[in-house]
């Protein structure tokens, strides 16, 4: 496969905030609250696609060579290490981030995805029976090497002291109290997006697997708690 490769990086000189969204770690409503405090026009859903390396804004494909002036908080999926080939992000720019339990973050993917198929296909009320045929099961969606260790992959090549916060879902109200002190601001409204209505319940042995089969999202996120804890005790000092 040929990747997308640009001649320079995008001048992002504007921007004030990276934001790294990590799929199911509250990326939807966070970025609600941007938009709120930032206001509209300043805040893009900025993508790096996986594959091809491409650029989208808003779900558009982006080929120019700066971004807008008025975007200062750029929001989306794209992996650390593109954006840093790519796009030429100012040194005083902040960098922030959500990670989750790595076993939750797996088994929320699944199940919201198999719950937004279940209703883009209506099958109850268009009688069909697509998703008994087609549907895979949760293990062979966990051991499929794109859902493995995802956080890891869109983290790659960044020292977790780059990022001037990261936050955990698991500690969502109480972090984002902490992260709007951090980047001050006055006040900021609370929004739940993309939730997964009640999952059944997971046999053990299928936990066990899927923590086996994202060992390095785990040591990340041991290595973000101790990060979390350094941080709040540098803060109490």
């Amino acid at each position: 496969m040929i990747f997308f490769k640009r001649d320079k990086r995008v001048n992002a000189e504007n921007v004030k905030l990276v934001s790294l969204h990590i799929p199911k770690t509250a990326g939807t409503s966070f970025r609600n609250i941007l938009k709120s405090v930032y206001g509209e026009e300043h805040v893009v859903r900025f993508d790096i696609k996986i594959r091809t390396r491409k650029i989208d804004i808003e779900s558009v494909p982006f080929e120019g060579s700066s971004l807008p002036p008025q975007i200062q908080v750029i929001h989306g999926h794209f992996h650390y290490a593109d954006i840093v080939e790519q796009v030429n992000v100012p040194e005083s720019a902040k960098w922030i981030t959500w990670l989750r339990e790595p076993s939750d973050r797996v088994l929320s993917n699944y199940f919201y995805l198999s719950e937004r198929l279940r209703e883009e296909l209506d099958e109850e009320r268009r009688g069909l029976n697509i998703l008994a045929k087609m549907q895979r099961t949760l293990l062979e969606f966990a051991r499929d090497e794109i859902n493995r260790n995802r956080m890891s992959k869109f983290m790659q090549g960044a020292d977790l002291n780059r990022f001037d916060f990261i936050g955990l879902q698991e500690h969502y109200d109480s972090d984002l109290k902490h992260l709007a002190t951090l980047l001050h601001w006055p006040e900021y409204p609370v929004f739940r997006h993309n939730v997964t209505r009640s999952r059944p319940e997971v046999d053990p042995s299928v936990l066990q697997e899927i923590r086996e089969l994202n060992r390095d999202d785990y040591q990340l996120y041991e290595a973000a708690l101790q990060w979390r804890r350094e941080y709040f005790s540098n803060k109490k000092a």
